[in-house]
């Protein structure tokens, strides 16, 4: 079982509240009115990694949209940061979806800048294909990618020096887009 603290809970709301505002902002000054945001909580099923995101569609196409991806991840000593890309089949509510995510990940993170470097630091790399629900108009927000997932596991002392697994993963992921 995972455990997130209430006070990572408020902070990590706080942080998505600014991004947002500070998103809101830049749109308002924008000429291109044609842009879908989506905040959503996502689970990846190796690694047992929970996180909160934030997807903006930068490109809408008649074939084909993409949108990037920034979010936060963290639990009782261990947090991460995935950022991705996505692509997506044109218009309407169901898309066929293909999409990178790269998750840099640190275990017991308190120690990470601390003599003897007791962290442990893993890099997830998942790339996949999956179904993305999304309405033009904005409401509920669901997604699901099927993926290998990559994991760089490398050792305390040399960051270049990597062990390498390959897992097989699934992420499901459900929210709000506006």
């Amino acid at each position: 079982m995972i455990y997130i603290p209430a006070k990572f809970l408020r902070r990590s709301f706080l942080l998505l509240l600014f991004c947002y505002s500070c998103f809101i902002s830049l749109m308002a000054q924008s000429a291109d009115k044609g842009g879908r945001n989506a905040f959503f909580a996502e689970f990846i099923s190796t690694g047992n990694v929970i996180s909160v995101n934030y997807d903006r569609v930068f490109r809408k196409g008649s074939s084909f949209s993409a949108s990037y991806r920034v979010g936060l991840s963290a639990a009782k000593n261990s947090i991460g940061l995935p950022v991705g890309i996505s692509f997506f089949s044109g218009h309407g509510n169901s898309h066929a979806e293909f999409g990178l995510v790269v998750i840099p990940f640190v275990e017991d993170y308190k120690y990470l800048f601390s003599a003897g470097n007791r962290s442990d630091k893993k890099l997830y790399i998942v790339p996949g294909a999956g179904y993305r629900y999304q309405k033009p108009e904005g409401g509920f927000f669901f997604k699901t990618i099927v993926a290998p997932v990559v994991l760089l596991d490398p050792r305390s002392d040399n960051f270049w020096k990597m062990d390498g697994k390959l897992l097989a993963g699934i992420t499901v992921g459900a929210g709000y887009s506006f």
